[in-house]
């Protein structure tokens, strides 16, 4: 078979699966509800009033990796205002959410060691599990006594980590991780935290780790994003200072790809001074959250609302979750139709998020749109 002829085939049994992707753009009439913008951050004025100011002193790249000449003064600054978020010695920020992933995991662990991840973690977590060398165990979704049982009947000479997401993206539930967080005790782990979805939302804006009060110790691993509520692009690894100075010398995302620009590292650096000083956009995206949850489920919607941002109607066939989608572009509202791989087959559905940004008239007409849908879809 040639190549375009084997390219062309799979792209068909996607099509009549109805997994096929597509990218769109949003013009400025449309209504984003599948945004991860959840302080409204990613447009706003101040942030590129002070680009602006500041843009003729900032190189618009860093030219190489962190370790050769791209490393600069407004990273090492980002880095330490990230630190003091997380309340840990060190960070090191990195291109995205899924290069700290891998590389964190790839780089830590050894053939000699056991990592127990959740079944709900992201790709990025199942793809650094697989670039390591580690043996893996997938423990039921918030499962403390699965968890625990696993560990029990593997044992291991080398390292034992626990991975899960702070707050997991798709069902936006929050991790148990009070719970975890004393397994990892008894069991001598590394307890490792996505927290993506997390930071800037929960935990007073410092993440999951803080919505249970656990102070990060040197057996604690925090990666976050700046993409998600911090409204910027990029991530971040946060922990000890001897994790990080390992880090610069082992994860390849580190050692081989080049630095965020200075331009890029800038907007995340206002921007996550603005997400600490003004709480207000947090305390309006939980009232609008609330208030979308309750409302959900006054018009019949079974859904469960865990206190984010974050909220799933499963419609379960993939061609219904194309049709729904579809039906709310036509009304000017854009809400991704999320379908395996991202989610088990026969758990197709809208994965919807609030923003600060959002008005409670585009809240409303959402809400009359998805009760239609649900009486005449």
């Amino acid at each position: 078979m040639k190549f375009n002829e084997y390219l062309k085939n799979s792209l068909n049994q996607i099509k009549e699966k109805n997994l096929y992707r597509e990218r769109f753009i949003l013009d400025k009439n449309i209504i984003n509800f599948c945004s991860n913008d959840y302080l409204g951050l990613k447009d706003n004025e101040y942030t590129k009033q002070k680009l602006k100011e500041f843009i003729k002193d900032l190189p618009v790249g860093s030219g190489a990796s962190a370790l050769v000449s791209g490393y600069y003064e407004i990273q090492k600054k980002l880095e330490q205002n990230l630190s003091n978020l997380k309340d840990t010695e060190s960070s090191i920020v990195v291109g995205t959410g899924y290069m700290a992933n891998i590389g964190l995991i790839s780089a830590i662990t050894t053939e000699e060691d056991i990592i127990f991840s959740d079944e709900y973690n992201h790709a990025s977590i199942i793809d650094g599990i697989r670039l390591s060398k580690a043996k893996k165990f997938i423990y039921k979704h918030k499962d403390i006594e699965d968890l625990e049982n696993k560990i029990k009947e593997n044992k291991t000479k080398g390292n034992i980590f626990i991975i899960t997401d702070g707050v997991f993206s798709m069902e936006g539930d929050i991790a148990p991780l009070k719970e975890l967080y004393q397994i990892a005790k008894i069991y001598d782990a590394v307890l490792i935290i996505d927290d993506a979805h997390a930071t800037g939302v929960i935990g007073n804006g410092k993440g999951s780790l803080f919505e249970f009060n656990i102070k990060p110790d040197e057996n604690i691993i925090q990666v976050g994003t700046l993409s998600k509520a911090i409204g910027s692009f990029g991530a971040f690894i946060s922990g000890s200072k001897l994790l990080i100075d390992f880090l610069v010398n082992k994860a390849r995302p580190v050692i081989f790809s080049t630095a965020l620009s200075p331009v890029q590292n800038f907007i995340s650096l206002i921007n996550l001074g603005i997400m600490q000083k003004e709480e207000f956009r947090r305390k309006e995206l939980f009232e609008k959250s609330k208030y979308f949850a309750s409302r959900l489920k006054e018009i019949g919607f079974n859904i469960e609302f865990h206190n984010t941002p974050i909220f799933s109607i499963i419609l379960k066939d993939e061609k219904k979750a194309l049709i729904w989608r579809d039906y709310l572009l036509k009304n000017n509202i854009f809400i991704q139709a999320i379908r395996p791989p991202t989610v088990p087959i026969g758990s197709s559905r809208l994965r919807i998020t609030i923003s600060y940004s959002h008005k409670y008239e585009d809240i409303d007409k959402l809400l009359d749109i998805l009760s239609f849908m649900k009486e005449n879809l």
